[in-house]
């Protein structure tokens, strides 16, 4: 199988499961706008708190995994490179696995500053 092949079957397997993923976040979010609906049509007063709560903004919740997926994406394009062993195109992807590893990095530095802030705010 050629590269440009491969290449192509990753690109595509990739576009099928972000897309999948998508959809699954769609349908979420709609489950989760009905439900919010019929709780302010049924007592608008009791859903303030619920509004208020769904309102805030998180804390970073979704940035442990987008770390962990950067920095095994990162480390996986470093091993295929030395994997495959051509000195010309091992450059090219050591060089490419930089952007997602320090990324992801600096994504789980950040999570691990936030955690110690959070602890030490509240002595433990």
């Amino acid at each position: 199988m050629p590269v440009t092949e491969m290449v192509v079957m990753v690109a595509v397997f990739a576009a099928v499961a972000l897309a999948f993923v998508s959809v699954l976040r769609l349908i979420g979010i709609a489950i989760a706008h009905r439900t919010i609906r019929k709780a302010v049509d049924i007592d608008p007063a009791a859903a303030q708190p619920l509004l208020a709560q769904l309102a805030s903004p998180g804390s970073g919740e979704g940035d442990h995994r987008l770390s962990v997926i950067l920095v095994a994406v990162g480390v996986a394009i470093v091993v295929a490179s030395l994997v495959i062993g051509d000195p010309a195109w091992m450059h090219y992807a050591i060089a490419s696995s930089c952007f997602p590893l320090i990324v992801g990095t600096a994504l789980w530095l950040r999570l691990f500053l936030l955690e110690r802030a959070r602890r030490r705010g509240s002595g433990q």
